[in-house]
């Protein structure tokens, strides 16, 4: 079984996330859907659990990552896209890539922008935003997918254009996908506010959501 949550940002208090990682759960698949802060400082109790654990899981970026540890892990192939393997159980999984998992299709893009605070706080990691190659790849990949994948995944959903955080490729990239690709279900964290936004979207938060077929 495949499940998403999202937004642990260092905490514990996910009682979903603490079971996941110590209950039998080899034949599952986690994907949290960003902000961790994996390799943060003050972190490392939590990032050693996180990437010691037993139980399958992928990562899709958020800004609140270690950007820098992320892409510093070697790369491998992994179900038909490229990953960083940050550890024996854990990869991350990198911006533009499909990857074909249990039978479905799943294409992925992280990263956002973070607010000034996290720059005054040494927190911020350029690479929390894409860059051009990033973005190029993420059209030439869909275009050879024939712009249809089963699922997309992003950190956030970005289509309001009055958010003072708005990052002019994502949403071009969000406003393509919508209009453009055939999806079934697109699932993203950043709000903190878990809903069904509609039949194709869903936001998800510090709860296990187990993904509809």
């Amino acid at each position: 079984m495949i499940y998403f949550l999202s937004d642990l940002h260092g905490w514990y208090e996910s009682k979903d996330f603490a079971e996941y990682l110590t209950q039998p759960h080899e034949k599952d698949l986690l994907i949290v859907l960003g902000d961790t802060q994996l390799g943060f400082p003050n972190n490392e109790e939590f990032t050693k659990r996180f990437l010691s654990t037993k139980n399958p899981i992928a990562l899709v970026d958020g800004n609140h990552e270690n950007h820098d540890f992320l892409f510093s892990c070697p790369t491998e192939e992994w179900n038909g896209g490229i990953v960083n393997r940050l550890s024996e159980n854990v990869v991350y999984l990198r911006r533009g890539n499909i990857y074909t998992i249990e039978g479905k299709t799943f294409f992925v893009f992280g990263g956002c922008r973070s607010s000034a605070k996290w720059r005054e706080m040494g927190l911020y990691f350029p690479r929390q935003e894409a860059s051009e190659e990033e973005y190029e790849f993420a059209y030439e990949n869909l275009a050879k997918n024939g712009n249809k994948v089963d699922y997309v995944l992003s950190h956030k959903y970005s289509k309001d254009r009055t958010d003072q955080y708005l990052v002019e490729g994502l949403c071009a990239l969000t406003e393509f996908i919508d209009e453009k690709v055939d999806f079934k279900k697109w699932y993203f964290g950043h709000t903190h506010i878990p809903a069904n936004i509609d039949e194709r979207h869903t936001c998800v938060f510090l709860d296990l959501v187990k993904i509809e077929e």
